[in-house]
């Protein structure tokens, strides 16, 4: 697949950040995104997999628009979105929406959730104030809430709830891609079930083309199409999900799925224990970032970095001994 190809693609995205670790510190630069380049076809569900601080959220928020990349770009049916015309920005940005991660802080708490939801149809105009509240209770009753909840608070809505309005209001714009930012993460387990099951059927009902970001990789397992895996900021792997879980070519990918839980005594679960925690974005290690909490590491993966390869067909990885550590 080309950029050229994709509904959705980012070329070499960069994103930096300025901080400072302390009041005596001295400021630097954390590197979010380094170089990345992402496709996603029409009608496709892409996983984006990886620990915490690992710049998932921040590839969501600049693939939507919402952050603009310090380097490379993002492209919308083939063309660069900075160097479209402003109506047709526009239109980019009405149909990406992002459901965002807390669903806690990502709803207005003064405003009525029915107000909320109609929000985007009135920012899109050209519809009564009939057809939007007609608009507003169908996407109430098809993210499951009733019409009696479009006038309370979201402070009286449980955590599923808040993201089922998440959903609603995301459905609002009529969209064409979505981009759902660890939307299940503070659920519950039975919870989490309901609203990916309900992502599942918004997107053969509205015909969506999807990118979920998540830490949770039996979460992307069973809706995703394809799964990325980053790591500090870059792609370490990249293959349709069904073969990710039985052929990774990583040795990061094998930590994550190893680390998804599992019936005792299941068959094929071979505990995989990280070493260390997460380095720190201000200081990248040198050579492969994994190293050093990788079991495998040989001193060509302490000084060269490994180029994202093809391993098999459609199937990429970061690394430079996956055919001696994953030959079958």
């Amino acid at each position: 697949m080309t950029p050229n190809q994709s509904l959705l693609s980012g070329i070499k995205l960069r994103k930096q950040f300025r901080v400072s670790a302390g009041p005596a510190s001295q400021t630097g630069l954390l590197t979010s995104v380094d170089g990345v380049d992402v496709e996603i076809a029409r009608g496709e569900t892409v996983g984006i997999a990886g620990e915490s601080g690992c710049g998932k959220s921040t590839l969501g928020k600049i693939l939507a628009g919402l952050m603009p990349p310090d380097g490379g770009e993002v492209r919308y049916c083939g063309r660069a979105i900075h160097t479209l015309p402003p109506a047709e920005r526009e239109r980019f940005r009405r149909r990406t929406q992002m459901i965002f991660q807390d669903p806690f802080s990502s709803l207005n708490p003064r405003m009525r959730i029915g107000d909320s939801i109609a929000e985007p149809l009135i920012i899109d105009g050209g519809s009564s104030r009939q057809a939007i509240r007609a608009t507003m209770l169908q996407l109430l009753e098809t993210v499951g809430l009733k019409a009696e909840h479009a006038n309370r608070f979201p402070d009286e809505f449980s955590g599923g709830q808040r993201q089922r309005i998440g959903i609603a209001r995301a459905l609002a714009s009529s969209p064409e891609i979505i981009i759902a930012d660890e939307p299940v993460s503070s659920l519950d387990i039975s919870i989490q079930a309901q609203i990916i099951n309900l992502l599942q059927t918004m997107k053969s009902e509205h015909h969506l083309t999807m990118a979920i970001i998540s830490h949770d990789l039996s979460v992307l397992r069973h809706i995703c199409d394809r799964v990325l895996v980053m790591y500090l900021g870059v792609i370490v792997e990249s293959a349709p999900a069904a073969r990710l879980f039985q052929q990774y070519q990583h040795p990061y990918s094998e930590a994550l799925i190893a680390a998804i839980p599992r019936i005792s005594g299941q068959p094929g679960h071979t505990a995989v224990v990280l070493a260390g925690d997460l380095p720190s974005p201000l200081a990248i290690p040198s050579g492969c970032r994994f190293h050093p909490r990788c079991r495998y590491a040989v001193e060509l993966c302490r000084t060269t970095p490994p180029a994202l390869e093809e391993k098999r067909a459609g199937h990429f990885a970061a690394c430079h001994l996956s055919k001696d550590i994953f030959p079958g």
